[in-house]
């Protein structure tokens, strides 16, 4: 249906865009100045009436009250809009008088012009508007305006005064001291208080003259403190001890030690919607408080509520990143930190666990026993210093966090907190970058046992994990738990045993770009915990580091020892051996061939069972 469209609109943007969308189905038309809309009004009696939130002079707000103080445009539909960042245009645009709020987004333009438009409407008596508008003539019309402007100009201030706040939205004491400060300025009160449920509990501030006693101050808060727990039934503030800030007002002024502080109030702050109280005001006077100081303590406190409402949502934003980056800054990379604490799934998930799929790496240092027995405490730790330093730099760079370190061990996640879609090259990519950078750390005063080079073992494996905050109420960590984590742990352990310094299960080897890394494979195993086989493999620095004689004689070694044809696997062993003397991987496959030529096992399925750790 049809509808005549009365817009205040200055914008020749706006109004070009109001056209475009509208022009078609609707009459619309556009007035500039505030005080000729009035007029319009009366001449056009529109269906609906538009208004920028922003329009100045007066100002919508205070125009929509003027509107609304006509009894002939009560039922008159009125809707206000803004294009610009405010936090309180909704709130205001409902308190003012207006039926309905709408943003309008760069993107969605058209259709929130539509949202307005199609907001009910309702059909003025025109008869009705003749005669009001007959009855009130220039004069009585702009002296009732003047007159509503007047009675609420000191509420406007207060608003605006509430509005300034928001600049301070990151800081709740500036916020709390601004709030108690503007209550003793419009209450004229010698102290104020503020008791509010924060991220990590209740907490009190107050504002006091400097003359009051500590008895007379003890019992404000004493209280303060009752009311609130009378409000807010799930805390004890008992023994909390409120936090005293420096008021921006004249406090002092509002004080005299020969008048008694009788009177006392309390409100509520509320969320916009009423539903969700969070906080409680109180404030103290030495004389009764007239009616206007109770409903400007009421109204300051009402209008409040969306402020604190978003300080507290700010807040626990802020009490969240500060703990992802305390928690992972010198672990994970930045970019990781700066995901997690912009993503809101992502910090869900951080704090209540998932289940995802995760490359786990694990890193250790070879005899690190032997090697502490031989040195003192101050040098091992100054060693351990530099050598995490250079495995964490390393691990960082290639997207993963640092789970823990264990003892002389490194613990490393590639897919948690944040995941990539190539978690296992990531790790696998991390791994041989670890071992080249090895050589450069700096071995200083330690001492190796004779004979040794000091060396790592690493093992990864992917598969699924459960992520999350794990820990007690005193003490958590993000880790991950799962059979995942056990496996890569016994993969590094058996780099000792196949003389590899990286191993990686099948999960990481099918994971990885084909040609980026050189994969050898060395073995099924059944490692302890485990039922099910896993098929093992060597990262090597280069598909040159060992010679294509070594290669195929190992590898038609392997399918006759799977196949439990041990006398002929056991001369392609030799063979290796012959073209990498000393190689320990094959130095263990020819031994075992002997003996199980010697002693054949039980229900031979071509894997290897390792029973300890």
């Amino acid at each position: 249906m049809s509808k005549k469209i009365l817009v205040l609109e200055t914008s020749v943007t706006l109004q070009k865009l109001f056209t475009t969308t509208l022009g078609d189905e609707h009459n619309v038309q556009f007035i500039g100045d505030g005080k000729e809309a009035l007029y319009r009004l009366f001449e056009l009696s529109p269906d609906l009436f538009l208004l920028n939130a922003e329009f100045e002079e007066p100002r919508s707000f205070d125009l929509v009250r003027v509107v609304r103080s006509i009894p002939c445009f009560k039922d008159l539909s009125i809707g206000m809009y803004a294009t610009g960042p405010f936090p309180f245009d909704e709130a205001m645009a409902k308190g003012c008088g207006a039926n309905s709020f709408v943003r309008i987004d760069q993107k969605t333009m058209a259709l929130n012009i539509e949202e307005l438009a199609q907001m009910p409407s309702s059909r003025l008596d025109k008869l009705e508007l003749t005669q009001a508008r007959k009855d009130l003539d220039d004069g009585r019309l702009f002296q009732n305006a003047l007159s509503l402007l007047k009675d609420g100009s000191f509420k406007n201030v207060v608003l605006e005064k509430i509005i300034e706040m928001s600049n301070s939205m990151e800081s709740v004491n500036a916020i709390v001291t601004d709030f108690l400060s503007l209550i003793v300025s419009i209450c004229e009160i010698p102290a104020a208080g503020l008791f509010i449920v924060e991220n990590d509990g209740p907490h009190g501030y107050y504002v006091a003259a400097s003359g009051m006693s500590e008895r007379e101050l003890g019992d404000f808060l004493k209280v303060c403190a009752a009311d609130f727990e009378q409000v807010m039934g799930d805390y004890n503030v008992s023994k909390l001890v409120p936090q005293k800030l420096e008021c921006r007002q004249n406090i002092d002024g509002f004080y005299s030690k020969d008048v008694q502080l009788s009177a006392y109030s309390n409100g509520e702050l509320r969320s916009f919607d009423g539903k969700e109280c969070f906080g409680t005001v109180h404030i103290v006077s030495g004389g009764n408080f007239t009616k206007d100081k109770t409903d400007l303590f009421n109204y300051c406190i009402k209008e409040s509520g969306v402020l604190f409402d978003k300080m507290l949502i700010v807040e626990k934003k802020i009490f969240f990143e500060r703990r992802i980056r305390k928690a992972f800054s010198r672990f994970v990379p930045e970019q990781i930190i700066d995901e997690l604490v912009t993503n809101s799934d992502a910090s869900q998930k951080v704090s209540v666990g998932e289940k995802r799929a995760v490359a786990i790496l694990f890193s250790d240092i070879r005899s690190f026993t032997s090697i502490s027995e031989l040195n003192r405490p101050e040098t091992m730790v100054s060693f351990l210093n530099r050598y995490f330093t250079a495995m964490v730099n390393v691990i960082k760079k290639h997207g993963g966090t640092i789970d823990k370190f264990i003892g002389d061990a490194i613990m490393a996640l590639f897919g948690a907190p944040v995941s990539y879609e190539d978690n296992a090259r990531r790790a696998a990519a991390a791994a041989c970058e670890m071992r080249e950078v090895l050589p450069s750390v700096e071995l200083g005063d330690l001492v190796l046992p004779e004979g040794m080079k000091f060396n790592i073992g690493i093992g990864i494996h992917y598969g699924d994990v459960t992520v999350g905050s794990l820990g007690s109420a005193d003490k958590t960590d993000y880790t991950c738990i799962g059979d995942t984590v056990n496996l890569a742990s016994r993969l590094e352990g058996l780099t000792k045993v196949y003389g590899s310094m990286v191993l990686v299960s099948e999960s990481v080897k099918d994971d990885c770009p084909e040609g980026e890394f050189t994969f050898r494979y060395l073995d099924d195993v059944r490692v302890k915990g485990k039922a099910k086989a896993v098929p093992i493999f060597a990262v090597d620095r280069s598909p040159d580091e060992f010679p294509p004689a070594y290669k195929d004689a190992y590898t038609k070694g392997m399918e006759l020892y799977k196949q439990g044809i041990w006398n002929l696997g056991k001369e392609y062993f030799e063979k290796a051996l012959a073209a990498v003397n000393g190689d320990k991987a094959a130095k263990l496959m020819l031994s075992r061939c002997e003996e199980f030529i010697a002693n054949p096992p039980d229900h031979w399925d071509g894997a290897i069972a390792f029973t300890t750790k």
